[in-house]
């Protein structure tokens, strides 16, 4: 296929439509359960403050989904193009850079996503109701997310096109702690404050699952461009829903939130 071919099979408008409305299916499916589960939390408290409750958790909860969701699409986009510039770009018709240069590819891309998921959770898409030490989090559980997905794809999807990248990502991981000056005590915060939030990682793969199935089964999403830069392109339609959710204030008014926390 064509660089056209391409463009003109992912602007095709039965696709997206269906692309969209399973996003809907999938966003729809896990703030659902963000809130029944912040009732079913709230009712070890007194009626008083049940209410409140109710509506501070289940924005801080559905706000940390989205900033891992973000996460989750940027660390997808930097992964996808480093796989097709290695596979079908500067890997093939220029070895010699490619050996030379991919690691400095590779940082450029990492600070490139980092830049893109700031302007979505900050701008496009801004999360003010995120506490201190939330967002930094939620990254570190994309990182999981991301492990997640390549063991998928290596041990049950048989695919070993991702090997090196495996290799880099894990380097990445263990740096995210290891440093000239961590200390045990912050180490155990990072890793505290991701564990109270790992349900959301379920909630993540789970939109990730039904997205892959229903573009792969469909044909809309191709392997023949990588399996991680196809997961990017669904969830582009999840970042569609997530925007019309916050534009609309869907779960804010349903929870009737009136004041807000100062963004962290």
């Amino acid at each position: 296929m064509t660089f056209g071919d391409y463009i003109r099979h992912y602007l095709a408008l039965p696709y997206i439509l269906m692309m969209l409305v399973a996003a809907m299916i999938a966003v729809g499916i896990c703030l659902t359960t963000i809130c029944v589960s912040a009732r079913n939390m709230a009712k070890k408290y007194t009626p008083e403050t049940q209410k409140l409750f109710i509506q501070d958790e289940t924005i801080s909860l559905v706000e940390r989904f989205y900033e891992l969701i973000f996460s989750a699409t940027s660390i997808l986009l930097f992964v996808g193009i480093y796989f097709l510039i290695d596979f079908f770009g500067l890997g093939v018709w220029s070895p010699w850079f490619w050996q030379q240069y991919n690691s400095l590819i590779l940082l450029v891309l990492i600070m490139t996503s980092i830049m893109i998921n700031t302007f979505i959770d900050r701008m496009m898409i801004p999360l003010r109701h995120m506490k201190k030490g939330e967002r930094a989090s939620m990254r570190l559980i994309s990182m999981l997310y991301m492990l997640i997905v390549f063991a998928y794809i290596k041990f049950v999807d048989n695919n070993s096109n991702y090997d090196s990248i495996i290799l880099y990502f894990l380097t990445l991981v263990i740096g995210r702690f290891v440093y000239f000056d961590t200390t045990v005590e912050s180490v155990q915060s990072a890793l505290s404050d991701a564990f109270v939030s790992l349900p959301l990682l379920g909630l993540a793969l789970l939109c990730t699952a039904i997205m892959a199935a229903c573009g792969f089964l469909s044909g809309y999403l191709l392997r023949s461009n990588g399996v991680v830069f196809s997961l990017f392109i669904a969830h582009l339609f999840l970042l569609a829903v997530i925007f019309l959710e916050q534009r609309f204030r869907i779960v804010r008014k349903r929870t009737k939130v009136e004041k807000k926390r100062k963004a962290q």
